[in-house]
């Protein structure tokens, strides 16, 4: 290839008019740092409402395993007790249960 195709995009033709000034040449300190703090206050609040509604689902599930956990030590006590009026009679029902299933054989 020669040069001067490869330089053909740098050349311009009047058919392309005037050229245009550079877009965003100059950056503004004031428009980058407004940018800058409407950025951190967004993160900011987005943390904060995460943390909050973290917060709020977590105590909501906590007081949900409490409550099972109270619930079931309640039952567990009250089976424990059961089982221990009924001790006396296990090894009667159990010779009961042998006795029967041999007579069925």
């Amino acid at each position: 290839m020669s040069a001067d195709a490869h330089d053909q995009w740098h050349r311009h033709t009047p058919e392309e008019g005037v050229p245009q000034h550079e877009h965003g040449s100059h950056a503004s300190a004031k428009a980058l740092g407004i940018t800058f703090i409407a950025i951190t206050l967004g993160v900011l609040f987005v943390i904060i409402i995460l943390k909050v509604y973290f917060d709020s689902y977590m105590d909501a599930y906590r007081s949900e395993i409490n409550e099972t956990n109270t619930a079931a030590a309640v039952s567990w006590g009250e089976k424990q007790e059961i089982l221990s009026e009924m001790a006396p009679y296990i090894p009667d029902a159990a010779e009961s249960v042998i006795a029967e299933y041999a007579t069925n054989d």
